[in-house]
């Protein structure tokens, strides 16, 4: 995904950002809130790309709390929806919260 060109078209108002419940669900057991969700989408650091959709990594801005993002965006279409929304688990995660630890084999 176009991360810079998306963020250009919501800031145009050509499309519109919108939630999914799985996001706000998700998001709100973290402590997150719609204006970390928004900020993430508007700012957040793209740590994945799997086409169509990314997973961001951003900070809320008090607590500096890493949470992750999937934004999605079907070219052509006037929605962009954050699917769901995160804190990163330390144990799944390396310390930067931008690459996934490897497993370990059994």
């Amino acid at each position: 995904m176009n991360v810079e060109n998306v963020r250009r078209l919501l800031a145009q108002g050509r499309v519109t950002l919108r939630f999914a419940d799985h996001a706000i669900i998700e998001g709100r057991k973290d402590g997150l809130t719609a204006e970390d969700l928004e900020d993430s989408a508007v700012n957040g650091e793209v740590i994945e790309d799997y086409g169509v959709r990314v997973l961001l990594l951003h900070f809320t801005r008090d607590d500096r709390i890493p949470y992750h993002i999937v934004l999605e965006y079907l070219p052509r279409t006037d929605e962009v929806t954050v699917v769901t929304a995160y804190v990163p688990d330390p144990k799944e995660w390396e310390p930067h919260w931008k690459k996934r630890r490897r497993r370990k084999r059994r």
